[in-house]
């Protein structure tokens, strides 16, 4: 209704009751809800993601189809060389200086083991297809949003908005209001976003191809994201509870009892109660990069991730003042900062003792045990000792002739 009556304004002169009744409609849409912890469901005053499906809509035959994928592969690879990548660096990052993150999808968990026989758990994040869709400046987004009125100019000083798109995906599946904003950077059409509040200082350009090197091995990150989806739980699951006695209780073990006849006989707001549990935005700080495989554009992140096999999680660079990155590329990762690989996989590559098929190019922490290299590693002084006598068999006494 809403969209509507602004698509009504906007192509006629709008009289004086269109007016107010936009303003009350708007004014109504904002109120807060006491109560409300999540929101499942879209707003209703921003435009449709997905192309709606008509009924009377006429299906594609093969060689229209044939030529629209050849269409949206070109569109696809059009962008990236006109880029000015001068400006990139590894070099120092300053205390107050705020990179743009990544928008990466959760593969799983495996173990890692450090040089001293540790085992330590790891989430493996994937970095897919990651382009920055657009840079929004401190004076319109505090102009164009309310998140803006709280974010744009805040303690830190001016922040960007830097919108991140990761997944390509078909574009014939979105709808011509979404679908622009990605022909604005030139892009392809990208099925996640994710933003980030940035400095002037460490702003990437629109269009720009993020890496999964944006981040440094040994660097601490930050991760955003939703929690797993648990659905309608009780009270012991959702909250803990103990639960009532199992013995003389009817029909009572796992409910959670009286929750309000007592004094003002009513439910008091944040009373724990059965409800929805889970898919809450949740962030973890202080996580531990230390491993990244550059073929595969996967990171390994020491610890756990909020977040399902599959969700998209949010990285960004960790804010503690302890654990804040001092030294890494700004304003990200691009080809030109090629480092050279480590020799240790080139010679076992060569020697034949691991397939080539299996190392790939990765960078990895000092401490993280890696299985190109031995296990045990014989110096000179066993050599030496070696060399002696044997003193586990017993000694024979030499006669004298």
């Amino acid at each position: 209704m809403l969209r509507s009556l602004v698509t009504g304004i906007s192509s006629s002169p709008a009289p004086e009751w269109a007016a107010n009744r936009l303003l009350v409609a708007t004014c109504i849409s904002n109120t807060q809800q006491r109560g409300r912890r999540r929101t499942l469901t879209p707003v209703p005053w921003l435009p449709p993601i997905n192309e709606p499906a008509h009924s009377n809509s006429v299906p594609l035959n093969d060689t229209t189809k044939k030529l629209l994928e050849k269409v949206i592969e070109r569109e696809g690879t059009r962008f990236g060389e006109e880029l000015d990548n001068s400006k990139a660096a590894i070099t120092d990052i300053g205390e107050s200086t705020r990179r743009v993150g990544l928008v990466v999808r959760k593969i799983g968990m495996l173990p890692q083991w450090t040089t001293n026989g540790t085992r330590i758990l790891c989430t493996v994040l994937e970095v897919v297809e990651n382009n920055v869709v657009s840079v929004t400046s401190p004076e319109d987004w505090y102009k164009m949003s309310a998140i803006g009125k709280r974010k744009a100019f805040n303690r830190n000083g001016p922040m960007w908005k830097v919108t991140v798109g990761s997944i390509n995906d078909d574009p014939t599946k979105y709808s011509v209001g979404y679908r622009r904003q990605f022909n604005r950077a030139g892009i392809p059409i990208k099925q996640k976003l994710g933003c980030f509040l940035v400095t002037e200082d460490a702003l990437p350009q629109t269009g720009q191809s993020l890496d999964a090197r944006h981040f440094v091995v040994g660097q601490y990150i930050t991760a955003t994201g939703k929690t797993i989806d648990w659905g309608f739980q009780g009270g012991m699951h959702r909250w803990g509870m103990r639960g009532q006695p199992t013995r003389r209780t009817t029909k009572s073990h796992r409910r959670i009892g009286s929750v309000g006849s007592v004094g003002d006989a009513r439910i008091w707001p944040g009373k724990r109660m059965p409800g929805h549990m889970g898919y809450e935005w949740v962030t973890v700080s202080g996580l531990e990069v230390i491993r990244i495989n550059n073929d595969k554009q996967v990171i390994y992140v020491k610890g756990s991730v909020p977040g399902d096999i599959g969700e998209t999680i949010l990285l960004k660079d960790c804010v503690q003042e302890e654990k804040k990155l001092k030294k890494g590329p700004l304003p990200t990762w691009i080809p030109s900062l090629e480092t050279i690989s480590e020799e240790s996989e080139e010679e076992a590559a060569a020697e034949g003792t691991i397939p080539k098929e299996l190392l790939h190019n990765e960078t990895f922490s000092p401490k993280i045990f890696r299985f190109t290299s031995p296990s045990i590693v014989f110096t000179d002084a066993d050599a030496k000792r070696a060399a002696g006598r044997d003193k586990t068999k017993a000694k024979i006494a030499k006669v004298k002739k």
